[in-house]
């Protein structure tokens, strides 16, 4: 008898214990949509605040899109939660990388696992991939699922009890823990997600396995610590195929990062400011670490996929040239914006080999909050990292490329 752990949805199938819904009120003003808890005959949800609560036994057996009355007689639709909508509403400890954010991010990798048993290109390569700094896990759980169908179905996820009823229970117990820790050792895919905290950590646990009755959560292993410790445990030759940095002062941990990857395997930085992102730059060059620098992405509240970013070291001389052009163009002529009006330069060590840095939103529109995502890809060794030379043209034409 194989055991498959498997979970299916939809508007014929019923909800069930520890399944997790999304009530929305049906008439009158849209307050925001309720996100229960996982489902326990016995329980209470409660729905706004001195407005009443849905039981949970009103809720269990019910379908998608049936419809369920608090003790206010206020009714409510019965939904099934989108990932997004789920860490979006989830309860937090941290602030969570939302799902707009989550879902660029695992764009940018531009993953293809293949199926088990595949034969295509990497059919048979283990697939890793390295998020520091779980946090609400959020992002954990994006690319959990983005991985998922390189791996077998996974048996039932075992409960872990310090004490057992009887002898029988115990052994059951240990043979399910065994094939459990047999399949996880077959495992195609891998997210490895660390974080220093133990309790956010064990937080980031608890929303990855209260999704869809725990669909994603052994495609992950969590880990708590720092990157150093973790890093020095792997393979000494580069095993991971990705990795992602959302935690402080990322460009100290460039060069470790970088070590530990496959040669192409992308790189992703979250950074708050844009002056992170510089000390990132400057520290590749002046290492010369054999990172490539190949997008910055603007994110945060007002548009959905990102603002890209020209940020790159130039030399002094071309911008020289570029303002001499300005000064020269002829009034019948669109005269282009100033270098000061496109640019934002920035006092940087770089600039004693004659270099300075510019950076620049590639479309004139303004956001609040977010932050940046920087995309590297790691080039072999004898990679050269300096930026080609642009000519003043480039420097001063303004892009609507997003």
């Amino acid at each position: 008898m194989s055991l498959q752990f498997s979970y299916t949805t939809g508007p014929k199938t019923q909800r069930k214990e520890n399944d997790i819904v999304l009530l929305k009120q049906k008439r009158g003003k849209d307050p925001a949509p309720i996100l229960s808890k996982p489902l326990r005959p016995g329980s209470l949800i409660a729905t706004e605040k001195g407005r009443g609560s849905i039981a949970a036994d009103d809720i269990l057996g019910k379908r998608a899109r049936d419809i369920v009355r608090n003790t206010k007689g206020i009714e409510f639709r019965i939904l099934e939660p989108s990932l997004g909508e789920y860490t979006d509403l989830s309860p937090r400890l941290v602030t969570p990388i939302y799902s707009q954010d989550t879902s660029l991010i695992v764009s940018l990798l531009d993953l293809h696992p293949s199926n088990p048993g595949a034969d295509n290109r990497g059919g048979h390569d283990k697939l890793e991939i390295f998020e520091a700094g779980t946090g609400h896990g959020a992002l954990t759980l994006n690319l959990a699922r983005a991985v998922h169908g390189a791996n077998t179905p996974a048996p039932p996820i075992p409960q872990i009890k310090s004490e057992y009823e009887n002898a029988d229970a115990e052994l059951e117990a240990n043979a399910a823990q065994g094939i459990y820790h047999n399949w996880r050792g077959n495992r195609r895919a891998i997210i490895h997600t660390l974080d220093q905290s133990a309790l956010y950590s064990k937080h980031a646990q608890k929303v990855v396995k209260d999704y869809r009755q725990g669909m994603y959560f052994p495609n992950v292993d969590f880990h708590v610590g720092s990157i150093g410790n973790f890093l020095s445990q792997r393979p000494e030759t580069p095993s991971l195929d990705h990795a992602i940095l959302d935690l402080p002062n990322t460009d100290h941990y460039l060069e470790i990062v970088g070590k530990a990857l496959k040669s192409n395997g992308a790189l992703i930085t979250w950074c708050p400011s844009i002056t992170q992102i510089i000390k990132c730059i400057n520290l590749v060059k002046e290492s010369h670490l054999p990172l490539l620098l190949v997008r910055v992405i603007e994110v945060g509240a007002g548009f959905s996929g990102g603002r890209e970013w020209d940020v790159r070291l130039v030399k002094p001389r071309a911008l020289s040239k570029a303002k001499s052009q300005v000064t020269e163009s002829g009034p019948d002529e669109e005269e282009p914006p100033s270098v000061e009006e496109l640019s934002v330069f920035v006092n940087t060590p770089a600039q004693n080999e004659g270099w300075e840095m510019i950076c620049r939103p590639k479309v004139g529109m303004r956001i609040v909050g977010g932050g940046f995502i920087a995309l590297w890809r790691k080039m072999e060794q004898d990679f050269e990292p300096v930026m080609d030379e642009e000519s003043p043209a480039d420097l001063l034409s303004s892009s609507d490329e997003s």
